[in-house]
């Protein structure tokens, strides 16, 4: 936490000096002014009924009390200011950190636990260093002084105060400190019912298609109920701290009420001095009401403070591997793969001693079942993972020593599942490059068989689309993909199943035009139907992570049971029992 403070408050020194100052001026000039004011209005004013004398003291208050109040306010300016600076690059610097991850960092994490971390726990430092700045830096300068104030005027009152405020902070940190273990376990719980408020709002449809809202009702009452207790327990072992602290210092002030009447009646102390001390015993404990608030929230924040510090001091997996300018080999294969094997967190190998090159101008396609691995071989070319075991090479060179940019700068990517952005339907296109023309956007949108949806638009390019594009069918928003990764300029083109949810006739017009505008690029091509893929240069098939076939679609089919396998099913889901029959006969 001190690590984290330090870091970002090193860049507003003047603002703490002045905050620093000005607390010291406003606790002089109350307890050094304001405070002993009454004093002399009881022993000059009262004493000796000089009713000037205590007009002429009065308006010195005021003008004390005004000046106490001007004090104030710029140390709540400063104080603000500082706090919403700090709150600002701290929550700035988060943002840029998940911002540069790889799908592989950022499942490391989780999005709820960084949802988490950029919010409610930047929320909890802010709100820690306001009150550090506006509230709790003024209690070690007012007990400071108001302890040389009282022992300037009585040594006994001194020592039992100075006793009775050693002991009640040494228990209060004491046992705030040992509850840092059970907000720890309270913020992954609310980490946890954050990811469930998620898969809640994300699958609302098929929940409900799927009749199930009972269940994940009950599941999120579980969860909700869990975290509950788990706050109630948390809070439990320091929301006592305050009224303890409050009985220790209250029974004090009885304490020094017997005592100060025992001095008063014996002669030792005059009852102007009393009235002083007490009233610096009241403004004292009403300062220590401060502390603990503060030793409240220092479990929460120490927890927030390391959950911060360990999203922005991790090291992505971009530069572990070395990130390193790189250039052009002109001899390599576009892409290779060298012996790969790649799990997900929490999960078996996905593929296994994955081998292959595609050559610069090839179209290459990977098919198989579904989980063989297809699309995570895309996410490793992209470098959205890395490899536990092999190489992947871009032109010859790991693609771990690209720079992201210049990686993502060669390749064009459709992804499986549309991605379809609130905004028109020309932002969508030309999300790559801005400066990108009508007449490159409309050409891109006629290769994708997407022209003709446009035109049919009340607003054409300029219509919005809705989040996610519920305003399109699931063939429009694939051709709005397809579009999108032909519109770009690049090396690589890679397609990740995104002819699926298209008809047989605007998929072979989409594939022909695609193939034409795409002659000489290195292209990749994930697929589930063999008709789509029947003309590449390659063809990968995939079985449960390994590579099994590799050749043209007539190679595979001489040679690879799995393929030769699909092809059938296929074929006679297309052509009905006449062709298993007539396949029979010959």
């Amino acid at each position: 936490m001190i690590r984290l403070l330090m870091k970002y408050l090193k860049d507003f020194k003047w603002e703490l000096f002045g905050t620093v100052f000005f607390t010291i001026v406003s606790t002089f000039i109350q307890v050094g002014l304001f405070l002993p004011e009454s004093k002399r209005i009881l022993d000059q004013g009262v004493a000796r009924g000089d009713l000037a004398f205590i007009w002429q003291s009065g308006g010195k208050m005021l003008l004390i009390t005004l000046a106490i109040a001007v004090v104030t306010l710029i140390t709540s300016y400063l104080s603000a200011r500082v706090t919403a600076a700090i709150t600002c690059r701290i929550r700035s610097d988060c943002y840029n950190k998940v911002t540069s991850f790889s799908s592989q960092d950022f499942a490391h994490f989780g999005e709820s636990t960084l949802l988490g971390r950029t919010m409610a726990d930047i929320t909890q430092m802010s709100t820690f260093i306001i009150n550090l700045l506006r509230s709790s830096m003024s209690v070690p300068i007012v007990v400071i002084c108001l302890l040389i104030m009282i022992s300037r005027i009585n040594l006994m009152m001194f020592g039992i105060l100075l006793i009775s405020f050693v002991i009640t902070v040494i228990y209060m940190i004491y046992n705030g400190a040992k509850s840092k273990l059970y907000f720890d376990k309270l913020q992954e719980k609310n980490d946890h019912l954050n990811a469930l408020f998620k898969e809640k709002l994300t699958g609302v449809r098929p929940i409900r298609a799927f009749g199930n809202q009972k269940i994940e009702e009950e599941k999120m009452y579980a969860a909700d109920q869990d975290t509950y207790d788990a706050a109630i327990f948390a809070n439990s072992k320091i929301n006592f701290l305050s009224p303890v602290s409050l009985i220790i210092m209250n029974w004090v002030v009885v304490v020094i009420y017997l005592v100060g009447s025992t001095q008063l009646r014996s002669g030792m102390a005059q009852i102007s001095d009393l009235i002083l001390i007490f009233q610096y015993i009241s403004y004292f404990i009403a300062t220590l009401g401060i502390v603990p608030v503060l030793v409240n929230m220092l479990p929460k924040v120490a927890v927030s403070s390391e959950r911060i510090n360990e999203l922005l001091e991790y090291t992505s997996a971009a530069a572990e591997s070395g990130v390193a300018k790189v250039s052009q080999s002109g001899v390599a294969p576009a892409v290779e793969m060298r012996n790969v094997i790649f799990g997900y967190a929490g999960a078996t190998d996905v593929i296994a001693n994955v081998s292959f090159k595609i050559e610069r101008g090839e179209t290459a396609a990977f098919i198989g079942a579904t989980g063989s691995g297809k699309t995570t071989i895309m996410n490793l070319v992209q470098g959205l993972y890395r490899p536990t075991f092999g190489e992947i090479l871009i032109d010859g060179v790991p693609v771990g020593k690209y720079e992201p940019s210049k990686l993502r700068s060669k390749m064009s990517y459709a992804t499986q599942r549309a991605q379809v952005f609130r905004d028109t339907i020309k932002n969508n296109i030309c999300v790559f490059d801005e400066s990108m023309t009508d007449a490159q956007i409309r050409s891109a949108c006629d290769v994708a068989c997407f022209s003709e949806i446009v035109d049919g638009l009340p607003d054409g390019f300029d219509t919005v689309m809705s989040p996610g594009g519920t305003n399109l069918s699931g063939g429009q928003r694939q051709r709005l993909s397809l579009a999108r990764a032909v519109a770009r300029d690049a090396e690589i083109y890679i397609f990740d199943d995104t002819f699926s949810a298209l008809d047989a006739k605007t998929e072979s017009i989409a594939r022909k035009r695609i193939r034409e505008r795409l002659k000489g690029k290195t292209t990749l091509m994930v697929a589930q139907k063999i008709s789509t893929i029947m003309d590449a240069d390659k063809i990968i098939v995939l079985d449960k992570g390994h590579i099994v076939g590799i050749g043209t679609h007539a190679e595979l089919l001489e040679s690879c049971e799995p393929y030769r396998e699909i092809y059938k099913t296929q074929y006679y889901l297309d052509h009905g029992d006449n062709a298993e029959r007539s396949g029979e006969a010959e």
